[in-house]
């Protein structure tokens, strides 16, 4: 009898701890400007030893813009023409789209698993789930992007509550200006130069450091490992001199990334860690 009634404890308090685990967090990343619009993508990190078996879900999002109101406007998409295949426009899913709502000061992902249809599994991972777009009427003035509390995600047929069925990384940060670059000396260098990112491994800001021996173009972005810009730190006409950049990552995950100078005829590229 003691036996049986320690089993049933133990099976109680399995089925305590399995339910409301975690399933997926949702996180934003590659801010980046492509064709006088506005991306970001949304990913979803399913935590080790767990699937989230991907059923109907709406993420979304509040969106803002500091400095110049309304800077940045919401392009929705029926379908997305950004989104993963896996979850989009299949035997199982209808088409992955994105929508206004709140009147037109927030976003929502949807994908959109067909009834009765068997949800697709993401195991242990980072995963790539669809892209938003907005139109930019003034780049410069700082873009910013909350997750809502109220989202509706499911595992398979099973609703998932906040914060324990699924959870998502807030970013205090302007998604549109990741950097700020400031020239620390006078001096004419005699030789074009990147150096090494510090520190490295970085959570979540770094400083690099470049030096030009004469005035130039000059592009300095950030790529993945699989070799897709994720951030685009300098961009334009630098005078000669020794300039240092200050790079925040708070939107990325961790993981090896390269940043890449181009100047005249010089390239360099150097790799660095995010460590979270």
């Amino acid at each position: 009898m003691k036996n049986i009634f320690l089993t049933i404890v133990a099976l109680l308090l399995v089925t305590a701890v399995s339910y409301g685990q975690v399933k997926v967090n949702f996180n934003i990343q590659n801010p980046r400007f492509d064709n006088g619009q506005f991306l970001v993508d949304i990913y979803g990190t399913v935590p080790a030893g767990q699937t989230w078996n991907v059923g109907l879900t709406n993420i979304r999002f509040n969106y803002w813009t500091s400095g110049t109101p309304n800077a940045f406007s919401f392009v929705p998409e029926s379908p997305a023409t950004s989104a993963n295949s896996n979850l989009s426009g299949n035997a199982n899913y209808d088409v992955m789209t994105s929508t206004k709502i709140c009147n037109d000061t927030a976003a929502s992902l949807n994908v959109l698993l067909l009834y009765t249809k068997t949800a697709y599994a993401l195991s242990a991972g980072s995963y790539w789930l669809g892209s938003l777009r907005f139109n930019v009427t003034n780049p410069q003035a700082c873009f910013r992007m909350a997750f809502i509390n109220n989202s509706s995600v499911f595992d398979g047929s099973t609703p998932l509550a906040y914060n324990t069925g699924w959870t998502y990384s807030s970013y205090d940060t302007c998604l549109n200006m990741p950097s700020g670059v400031s020239n620390i000396s006078s001096e004419i260098p005699k030789d074009f130069s990147l150096s090494q990112n510090y520190p490295n491994p970085f959570n979540p800001v770094t400083m690099i450091k470049f030096a030009l021996p004469k005035s130039s173009v000059v592009t300095l972005k950030v790529y993945d490992m699989l070799g897709r810009e994720v951030a685009n730190l300098v961009d334009g006409y630098k005078s000669a001199g020794q300039y240092i950049v200050d790079f925040d990552a708070s939107s990325l995950t961790s993981g090896v990334y390269f940043y890449r100078l181009e100047s005249n005829s010089f390239v360099d590229v150097k790799r660095m860690v995010v460590l979270k």
